[in-house]
């Protein structure tokens, strides 16, 4: 069970195309503190875990606010974007692409080589 609509499309593209991942798996931080990642998942090229948030509700200022604080928090404890974490998001005047995500995670997780080599 996921908590969105884009979560949905989210989750069945991992499925798809066969990136191993767990939705909501806590991590604990160095400071002790557990955050809940929305997918955590097994880049299987690299051999590597990697985190993806998918803000949903930025249209909204407290969610937004708890997000930049949750990003911080990630960041402090080597976890962000070009390293280890994916983001996505979306608003009113910006919605979630579910083709471009489709395409961005497919060349990401390299799944077409993974498939010559699985052959």
């Amino acid at each position: 069970m996921v908590r969105s609509k884009s979560e949905v499309f989210i989750a069945n593209v991992y499925y798809e195309l066969g990136i191993p991942y767990k939705y909501e798996c806590p991590i604990v931080l160095e400071n002790g503190s557990v955050r809940y990642p929305d997918f955590t998942l097994l880049d299987i090229a690299r051999h590597r875990v990697v985190y993806h948030e998918h803000l949903g509700l930025l249209d909204d200022a407290e969610y937004r606010r708890a997000a930049i604080l949750k990003l911080r928090e990630y960041r402090q404890n080597g976890i962000y974007t070009g390293k280890n974490l994916i983001l996505t998001s979306e608003t009113a005047y910006a919605p979630f692409d579910p083709e471009q995500f489709r395409r961005r995670i497919r060349d990401s997780f390299q799944v077409e080589l993974l498939k010559q080599v699985r052959k």
